[in-house]
């Protein structure tokens, strides 16, 4: 079947905003390229942010069998590129924001952002590791993690996320 995966991101640091986009045009979506099914992904800045919603939408598509055997393949994929210094430490997971009319989203040209010359980010913090692994197993399992889902809602999802980020900041 095919598979929209929808990303919401904002760049923790406004000084690295360059770097931020950099790296996501030219680093994370070739590595995350590799999953399973893969077709294509494409990035948009907000052109109407309000306060809190967010500045980045990726959006995914492949063709698999199921939305958690793609999760899974992109949770196992960025904690390869934590281990291989690859993945940035000024990203976090947003909710796409709450406007009452949408979003008016741009499409970024990523040919208009120059590739990095070198990774050198920090690993995963233990406690990210052990949510990511932890989220990689949940979704191993027919049905469990919609099951979770249903029991906690994504927004517990979201607030995971949003705890990893602060996390990753303390190591």
């Amino acid at each position: 079947m095919r598979i929209q995966q929808i990303m919401f991101s904002n760049c923790t640091d406004p000084s690295r905003e360059e770097e931020f986009n950099c790296w996501y045009s030219h680093t994370h979506l070739p590595d995350l390229s590799k999953a399973h099914g893969f077709i294509s992904a494409r990035r948009f800045v907000n052109a109407l942010p309000n306060r809190s919603a967010a500045k980045y939408m990726a959006v995914y598509e492949f063709e698999a069998t199921s939305a958690e055997v793609v999760l899974r393949d992109l949770t196992e994929l960025a904690l390869q590129a934590f281990d291989l210094g690859r993945h940035i430490d000024c990203i976090e997971a947003v909710p796409a924001g709450n406007s009452p009319l949408g979003g008016q989203w741009c499409e970024i040209d990523p040919n208009s952002l120059r590739p990095l010359t070198s990774h050198q980010y920090p690993p995963a913090s233990p406690f990210v590791r052990q949510q990511m692994q932890w989220l990689i197993t949940l979704l191993g399992q027919p049905g469990q993690y919609a099951y979770t889902m249903q029991q906690h809602s994504t927004h517990w999802l979201l607030k995971l996320g949003l705890l990893w980020t602060r996390t990753k900041k303390l190591f």
